[in-house]
């Protein structure tokens, strides 16, 4: 594998360093609030000038539905930044990251850069973009003595479903690569190995940091898990892993999805986050060995933010009406604000592996969530239980998901109610920025309209001729 990375920091020309590569075609691409990359590919010899000036691109992206199938407008008395026809759809401009420079290995003679998004004339970062939150949570969170850590654990279906074209089927229409289910299983997953060897090898070639793989519970899914690294770099592979799997899977004729629920019989795609902070003398901040579990105050007041922003964050960590579709008992998805050790039912579980191993998992992102909206939520919950020393509810370790609902501390199950937590959160306003948040409501309740109109398969069979 060519690491790009340690020959910048040999020589730090990067126009030099493509050109001994033989590169001829350049991806420029950055995050939408959906969690799409958008941009640009151009001729290498173009770069230079795109490095001195950034790469324009029309703003109206931010304002585009999921499926591109409309725009978003303005909602009435928002102030904020909000791409729209009055302004004319300005450019924002693609300032690349060297840092995230890779050889795209199933195109030839390709290689990508992430951008961060800019406001022309030297406006700064674009308020809206995932990227830069995310960014701004971790120079928070540095300037409050810390490294965040975290990684993704990413799940997707592969199905027998033509790229491209307007899908019209049923979700139970919908053919997966195997009929048969085998949840880790090595011998009938030996079945999806030709292409599950093709994707791991493809991605360790683009400089993804593939840690294991293995058959899910539902026919022909995934889960693939990629190592531990400083947030916004974990952020950045996730990102990069969904776009990636996508244009692989393509190649082998699939169609790759992290939906959150393709179908009402499957399991559901999941995307849990792993986290911990590192101290300024690089130990693990969440270790005490000579407290109750080893689970140190910082850790503990950590788990405390997380649970108690844990509603009011839900729409962030599930952004389409589908998402709800996960929260069911024993889906393993987290459906309540609670936390365990090692206890799978619980919304939050603990990791109790010594100093470099002790960790929170968030099991409530699904698969559909944006990598760096996940994250920053995620940390921005826990560095505010930090910075107020919140104490977190009590360790449970029953089976959550056999509890009395009016037992637990349930969490939204649905799209409108956990826009509506967001919408009054002040610590997702301090934390995120009030464009961004404004934004991202703005987007999602213009998602639930589109959903309201839509007359769905189980209208027709359960209505049409009974009425």
């Amino acid at each position: 594998m060519i690491n790009l990375q340690d020959e910048l920091q040999k020589d730090p020309d990067l126009i030099a360093c493509l050109k001994r590569h033989g590169v001829r075609t350049v991806i420029v691409g950055g995050c939408d609030t959906h969690g799409v990359m958008r941009g640009k590919r151009m001729p290498t010899g173009q770069l230079s000038r795109m490095l001195e000036h950034g790469m324009p691109l029309c703003d109206v992206f931010w304002v585009m539905h999921v499926d591109e199938s409309g725009l978003v407008a303005k909602p009435q008395g928002l102030n904020g930044y909000f791409p729209t026809e009055r302004l004319g759809y300005p450019d924002i401009f693609a300032k690349v990251d060297p840092a995230t420079l890779r050889l795209v290995p199933w195109h030839e003679d390709t290689a990508l850069l992430l951008a961060d998004w800019h406001l022309p004339h030297d406006g700064g970062h674009v308020p809206i973009s995932p990227r830069s939150v995310l960014r701004r949570v971790v120079e928070r969170t540095r300037s409050m003595g810390f490294e965040p850590m975290s990684a993704l654990e990413l799940e997707f279906y592969l199905l027998k479903e033509k790229v491209g074209t307007k899908h019209l089927k049923r979700a139970d229409e919908l053919v997966p690569l195997q009929e048969a289910p085998s949840t880790y299983g090595v011998v009938l997953g030996s079945h999806q190995e030709t292409i599950g060897a093709i994707i791991r090898q493809r991605m360790l070639e683009y400089g993804l940091p593939i840690e294991a793989c293995n058959p899910e519970t539902g026919p022909g899914q995934f889960e693939i898990t990629l190592q531990y690294d400083q947030s916004l770099k974990s952020a950045d592979d996730a990102f990069l892993f969904k776009s990636a799997v996508k244009e692989v899977a393509a190649q082998h004729d699939l169609l790759a999805t992290f939906m959150a629920k393709p179908n009402g019989a499957w399991a559901g795609n999941s995307c849990h986050i792993h986290v911990s902070l590192r101290d300024k003398e690089d130990g693990g901040a969440f270790f005490a060995p000579d407290q109750p579990h080893q689970i140190s105050a910082t850790m503990r007041h950590f788990a405390g933010g997380v649970l108690s922003t844990m509603a009011e964050f839900t729409a962030l960590m599930a952004p389409t009406p589908n998402s709800y579709r996960r929260y069911v008992p024993y889906s393993w998805a987290g459906t309540t604000a609670t936390w365990g050790i090692d206890n799978r039912s619980a919304g939050v579980r603990a990791i109790c592996e010594g100093e470099n191993g002790t960790r929170l998992e968030h099991r409530q992102p699904g698969a559909d969530a944006n990598p760096y909206i996940a994250t920053a939520a995620l940390l921005a919950g826990g560095l505010h239980g930090v910075h107020n020393k919140l104490e977190p509810p009590g360790l449970t370790s029953i089976d959550i998901y056999a509890q009395p609902a009016e037992q637990v501390p349930l969490l939204p199950t649905s799209l409108g109610e956990a826009l509506d937590l967001l919408d009054a959160s002040a610590v997702a306003r301090e934390w995120l920025g009030e464009d961004f948040i404004d934004h991202f409501l703005a987007m999602k309740r213009a998602e639930l309209k589109a959903q309201s109109i839509a007359v769905t398969d189980w209208e027709v069979a359960r209505y049409l001729e009974a009425l």
